[in-house]
């Protein structure tokens, strides 16, 4: 069995594959990771190689070595490169690139889903352009929901984190703070997905990019969105073993 892990800012998800199929997932807060292993049954159930993608801290990716250092078995991190599984990275510097969101691209590209916007709805919103070429163009990074209503709170004195839900025309300071947020996220999609489909136009390709959503608040995002968007939770994880063959 083949265990994956991303390790993300606020969570640490993984799955359990045999094959290219998942048997078994799950996700733990970061504030939990020291008793991760113990915790999601590893130790009774050794897999045989561990890969994984981190953008946490590096306390964090040590604390999860240890445990399965313990086991006897070592941590694989993937890395970002210039090009890997039929993808091309157009980073200037592609070991630069979030290995979560290099990740997330090779999933969307061998899963046949290019051209596309590739977002990972998470603590940050990650917004990816990738062609028809399988040529990732570049991104755009802004704050995820609950990353943006903290930083009102944190900088209004009469607001809190303590939001409401979309409304086309909110009457409520805890809805307007959940429109504003949920459309400032959606608006940035939307505003990628437009360069990218400009990009295809030039070069004559018919086919209009559609968005693919992973993180914990894509499904915040989704009723706002074109209807062919596609959430796949799994993203990250599948793509980190892709790049671990």
């Amino acid at each position: 069995m083949l265990l994956v892990l991303d390790i993300g800012n606020t969570r640490l998800k993984w799955a359990e594959f045999e094959g290219d199929r998942i048997v078994g997932r799950g996700a733990i807060f970061l504030a939990e990771v020291a008793q991760f292993v113990e915790r999601a049954g590893f130790a009774q159930r050794r897999p045989e190689r561990v890969v994984g993608s981190h953008v946490a801290n590096v306390v964090t990716r040590e604390r999860v070595e240890r445990q399965f250092a313990a086991l006897g078995l070592t941590v694989d991190w993937i890395a970002s490169s210039a090009s890997a599984c039929g993808l091309r990275n157009g980073y200037s510097e592609p070991a630069r690139l979030g290995t979560d969101r290099w990740a997330a691209l090779v999933a969307a590209w061998q899963r046949g889903l290019a051209p596309c916007i590739v977002a990972g709805a998470g603590t940050a919103l990650t917004i990816d352009q990738l062609d028809e070429r399988g040529h990732f163009l570049g991104g755009a990074i802004v704050a995820g929901y609950h990353a943006m209503l903290g930083g009102l709170a944190g900088n209004t004195a009469a607001l809190s984190v303590d939001a409401g839900e979309w409304a086309p025309q909110p009457t409520t300071t805890r809805d307007a703070l959940a429109t504003g947020a949920i459309d400032a996220m959606v608006g940035a999609i939307e505003r990628s997905e437009r360069r990218l489909a400009g990009v295809l136009r030039a070069r004559g390709v018919s086919t209009a990019p559609r968005v693919v959503l992973t993180g914990g608040s894509a499904y915040r995002l989704l009723e706002h969105l074109p209807p062919d968007t596609l959430v796949v939770d799994s993203l990250v994880l599948e793509g980190v073993r892709l790049l671990a063959q």
